[in-house]
């Protein structure tokens, strides 16, 4: 990223100003031939982790920091068929001083509409366009190009299909995806099917320990894929393939209910790495849902990630070598989710991962109340469980994991 030539305070003031002027709960502008319309995002959150005893890992047993988001989201419309979205995003921060709490790396895309502002101690600043998108259709065309999300998840906690910028499955809040640098094709091809041509620009990290990604594209990190969905009999079926930066891709997915009461998703891939020296393999998520009658809604997921490690000897050999990258560590997780809403205004969710590969644990648990039609307070505990680390070296998945109580509170205008 690019670091800004101004100071912490003028950044902040900057943005306050920014969002003063937005200060009603909507604003619209509209002619014959085109709108405009603005709307505004506020996040605060604040958490207190316990961290295990593993100074290798942790510099201290006890960390609290927060997080502040402020979003301006513009979407202009040309007649019927020109669209452009915009995201803004401006984020203050403030991290554990640990290797494993800081701040993990941004989605893959140019630093060039980035700007960072490190403060004193482990506080930043940060804004950054996390959309930034022209839309065309034309007949039964829509074309996409710029900065954008990609999403080509079926399932919804373990998602193997979805390769630029996806959610951990512990991540309850899923307003805004973070968009990547795109080219998109969508083709319908009748009432029942639709083809996706997908381009994603590739960039190299700064450095191997920094978190931000050049400014030019890395021609050899560049990902091009398509995807067939075609419906039949209520029955999604799709398959993809293609190069995702350093893979070549096979896969598909499925989606549908068996006797309008069980619904069913799956999707996967096989990973065929296209350098020496490069993991591969098979990664397949199936998942199983029903939602009750008084609002119980009950999910159960199996992954195999065949790009993980069978072993905590593995998995420390690839943290020594420096070659554990981010993201699941296991070969094989199950996901069990519940939600359920107490009342109108009241929304509870809880979700156990369960890594087979160690048998390490991690029950999360998230509630949502809403104050209003705009904002809303939500609480979270995470409660790992699993061996700790010993002598430097990672046992488990979940043992590293600290146990964290967060609550944030989020407002839209």
């Amino acid at each position: 990223m690019r670091r800004a030539g101004l100071s912490l305070s003028t950044l902040f003031v900057g943005v306050l100003s920014l969002f003063s002027a937005q200060g009603q709960a909507f604003t619209e502008w509209q002619s014959e031939d085109a709108s405009v319309n603005l709307r505004g995002f506020t996040g605060l959150g604040v958490a207190y982790s316990r961290n295990p005893e593993a100074a290798e890992f942790y510099e201290s047993r006890e960390d609290l920091y927060w997080d502040l988001d402020q979003r301006l989201l513009v979407a202009a419309k040309y007649r019927e068929n020109g669209r452009f979205d915009l995201n803004l995003l401006q984020n203050f921060r403030a991290t554990p001083n640990n290797a494993l709490g800081a701040r993990q790396a941004d989605p893959e895309r140019s630093g060039l509409l980035s700007w960072q502002q490190h403060a004193t101690g482990n506080s930043e600043a940060s804004l950054s366009v996390d959309t930034a998108a022209f839309h065309y259709v034309r007949q039964n065309t829509e074309w996409s190009i710029g900065r954008q999300p990609v999403n080509l998840a079926t399932t919804m906690y373990f998602t193997p299909n979805d390769f630029f910028a996806p959610f951990a499955a512990q991540t309850f809040y899923r307003a805004y995806k973070p968009g990547v640098d795109s080219g998109r094709a969508e083709v319908r091809l009748g009432n029942l099917a639709q083809l996706s041509l997908i381009g994603v620009l590739g960039y190299a990290p700064k450095s191997t320990t920094d978190t931000d990604w050049n400014h030019r594209p890395d021609w050899s990190r560049n990902s091009l894929l398509a995807r067939l969905v075609v419906n039949r009999n209520d029955w999604e079926f799709g398959v993809l393939g293609g190069s995702v930066r350093t893979h070549r891709i096979t896969g598909g997915s499925l989606q549908g209910e068996l006797f309008d009461w069980l619904g069913i998703r799956a999707e996967g891939h096989y990973a065929d790495p296209e350098q020496d020296g490069l993991a591969g393999g098979t990664e397949v998520s199936v998942g199983l849902e029903h939602r009750f009658a008084d609002s119980l809604e009950l999910r159960l997921e199996q992954f195999h990630h065949g790009q993980g490690y069978s072993s905590s000897e593995a998995l420390n050999q690839a943290l020594v070598s420096g070659r554990l990258g981010e993201g699941y560590t296991g070969r094989d997780y199950t996901a069990l989710g519940a939600s359920y809403e107490f009342s109108p205004l009241l929304t509870g969710q809880a979700l156990l991962l369960v890594n087979w590969s160690d048998h390490s644990q991690q029950l999360s648990l998230n509630g949502v109340y809403s104050l209003s039609d705009e904002a809303e307070f939500a609480v979270g505990l995470s409660l790992p469980r699993g061996d700790r680390p010993e002598n430097s070296s990672i046992v488990s998945e979940f043992g590293l994991v600290p146990t964290t109580f967060s609550c944030a509170f989020r407002v839209y205008y």
